[in-house]
């Protein structure tokens, strides 16, 4: 009979030691999803509070998590969080969205001669347009090109 308590209480002991791993890794996983959503929350209102109209390029997130290279920082990212709490301050704020497609050519367009440039990569940081001569950097033209086609579509510019 002594045995079988012994056995019991010493398995016991064996899975708690297993668990214990396990509850580590949940509690670091909670923080850090704690410290993304505060995160969130601060860059959300940030953007909100100083800006009248925030212009947003849709994604197809669903397609991008296919691939495997990207997928793990996407999914860490947790976009659609991100837009949800944007939509919201807006509303609260009296703030505007504006959206555009993902169909839309804010790449590959040039910002001044709206020369397409088919041949950029993802890797190409920058080019220069073959038209007008501008250097053209790859996050700074996508800003300019999404600012433009947002208001664009309001129909507060004209092209």
């Amino acid at each position: 009979m002594q045995s079988s308590k012994e056995d019991y209480l010493k398995s016991k002991k064996v899975q708690r030691t297993k668990q214990k791993p396990d509850m580590q890794h949940q509690n670091f996983m909670g923080k850090i999803s704690k410290q993304r959503n505060e995160l969130q929350h601060k860059v959300s209102s940030k953007l909100i509070s100083e800006n009248q109209a925030v212009a947003l390029e849709t994604f197809n997130v669903c397609c991008m998590l296919k691939n495997h290279c990207l997928a793990q920082g996407i999914a860490d990212a947790s976009w659609s969080y991100f837009i949800s709490k944007l939509k919201y301050k807006s509303k609260w704020y009296g703030k505007t969205i504006l959206r555009i497609d993902q169909f839309e050519r804010s790449t590959k367009r040039c910002n001044i001669c709206i020369y397409h440039n088919g041949k950029s990569t993802l890797t190409d940081r920058g080019w220069q347009c073959p038209d007008c001569k501008t250097n053209n950097y790859r996050d700074i033209n996508v800003v300019i090109n999404i600012k433009t086609f947002a208001l664009y579509k309001q129909n507060l510019i004209g092209i």
